[in-house]
């Protein structure tokens, strides 16, 4: 990869992971909440794959690739899918909100491109190895090979390898 190339993946890295936890600390402090509760949020697990995920989604992945992101860095997911345009400001406005980004991928809430929900942590890992082998299963049969074959890619942190169906998969 170019010089060039590096330092623009820098520089998208820097804005993701400081719009990642401005969606975070606006949930918390800034937008009105009549409550006083503070919605959440995951910042530094967020932080933890902000250059992996800036990379995968900026230069490695390819359309047919599919990617489960650990529940905890959504943030990360909602503003590379901004930066991407397939997310606007007003969800992440209302990160964790009526209508607003989920707090984790979701394939049925949310209104960017998400291969795999991931609420539940730990699911990614078991989502991803079963689609692989489903894919594998397909190939071996003949079938869907005028489509090209994609990678199954798994974010995880700590939280998801205490999963027990981490290990069962």
């Amino acid at each position: 990869m170019a010089t060039d190339d590096l330092t623009f993946l820098r520089e998208l890295e820097k804005k993701v992971r400081w719009l990642s936890t401005w969606t975070v600390h606006n949930a918390n402090h800034l937008r009105d909440n009549t409550d006083g509760l503070k919605v959440g949020g995951h910042q530094a697990s967020s932080a933890s794959l902000s250059t992996i995920m800036t990379a995968l989604y900026f230069s490695v992945l390819r359309p047919e690739d599919r990617v489960a992101v650990k529940p905890h860095a959504s943030p990360n997911f909602h503003a590379i899918q901004y930066l991407l345009g397939q997310q606007t400001r007003e969800k992440l406005e209302t990160f964790r909100g009526y209508h607003g980004a989920q707090s984790y991928p979701s394939r049925t809430k949310d209104v960017d491109d998400v291969d795999f929900s991931t609420g539940s942590v730990g699911l990614g890992v078991a989502q991803t190895l079963f689609a692989s082998l489903v894919q594998d299963y397909v190939r071996a049969h003949g079938w869907g090979k005028e489509r090209p074959e994609g990678r199954m890619v798994a974010l995880v942190g700590d939280a998801e390898l205490d999963e027990g169906n981490v290990f069962e998969a």
